[in-house]
């Protein structure tokens, strides 16, 4: 008997596009790995109800952003009893919160950029030690949405960016020091155990590796392996884990750095990264000759393995 498996996709977030697109490729690349498949959009608000009827034996959550990346939708899913693919309760809410992450990685001597929180009531952002060029992003928040790059000290310009952040999280926005050096992006699964897929360096057109430079062909262009020497390669892949581990992720991301003078930068880590087939993780899996119905096949076969436990 085939394994039945529900691919949760869609969802109400600002990412609900490349959502939908990740959710229809998972589906696809399932089918040729030779699962039963079928898959529910969460802004339906049915959804809840059709996920109980069609008795999936795994669900496979390719939803990006708020109420999927977040936790929400994983907390549902340990209450009703349904295994599903991806990080748990608290490693998602973790990544998905830039600030909470940023003080783990801290806490285990990762090297990251310097960062402050702002909340919409502080009135004096400018007030702090952070040095200028600064990035400006929501806290809670993916694919570059409500980023700024701000090269100088001014206050208008800063007010402005907040704004922006806040658009995409009302509680928070986050201040990190802009580093200049090689942008890189690590896939992790876990097969059985976490392992490092290829490294990739991205070089984007723009100065931000930003919303439009992420899906508009053209405006980027990826180098798979990455050209960097091999005692970078190993700090970088070991900073990934340990960035991937300190979170407690399960089954796969993406881990996203700054590689400066041989020392990697940690800024973030994504539990459910972009699963398009050209998206930077099947890439990545690509590059290492796994084909992304394997890929995915590996995700769900990781995801079982816990509940066999």
């Amino acid at each position: 008997m085939q394994t039945k498996v529900c691919v949760l996709k869609g969802g109400i977030s600002p990412e609900r596009e490349v959502s939908l697109k990740s959710g229809e490729a998972v589906e696809q690349g399932l089918k040729e790995a030779d699962y039963t498949v079928f898959s529910l959009d969460t802004a339906n608000g049915n959804f809840f109800r059709q996920l109980a009827k069609e008795e999936p034996d795994v669900v496979f959550i390719a939803l990006h952003g708020s109420y999927g990346e977040d936790g929400t939708i994983q907390g549902w899913l340990e209450l009703v009893g349904i295994p599903y693919t991806g990080s748990g309760v608290l490693a998602s809410a973790l990544a998905m919160d830039k600030i909470s992450s940023k003080r783990i990685f801290s806490s285990q001597n990762l090297s990251l950029p310097h960062f402050q929180g702002v909340t919409p009531n502080e009135k004096h952002p400018l007030n702090c030690h952070l040095s200028f060029p600064l990035v400006v992003k929501p806290a809670r928040a993916g694919s570059t949405l409500g980023v700024s790059l701000l090269r100088d000290r001014n206050g208008l310009e800063l007010e402005r960016a907040l704004e922006r952040a806040f658009e995409y999280d009302r509680a928070f926005a986050l201040l990190e020091e802009y580093i200049e050096g090689r942008e890189i992006t690590v896939g992790i699964i876990d097969d059985p155990e976490p392992r490092s897929l290829p490294i990739i360096q991205i070089i984007p057109k723009s100065e931000l590796f930003d919303y439009q430079a992420k899906y508009t062909k053209g405006f980027c262009e990826y180098i798979v392996p990455a050209p960097i020497s091999h005692r970078e390669s190993v700090r970088v892949k070991e900073a990934a884990l340990r960035a991937y581990e300190s979170l407690g992720c399960r089954d796969f991301a993406r881990v996203d750095m700054i590689l400066r003078g041989g020392a990697p930068h940690i800024l973030e880590v994504n539990t459910i990264p972009g699963l398009t087939e050209k998206s930077l993780l099947p890439m990545a899996a690509h590059a290492e000759g796994l084909s992304f119905p394997e890929l995915v096949d590996k995700i769900v076969k990781s995801a079982f393995r816990r509940t066999k436990k």
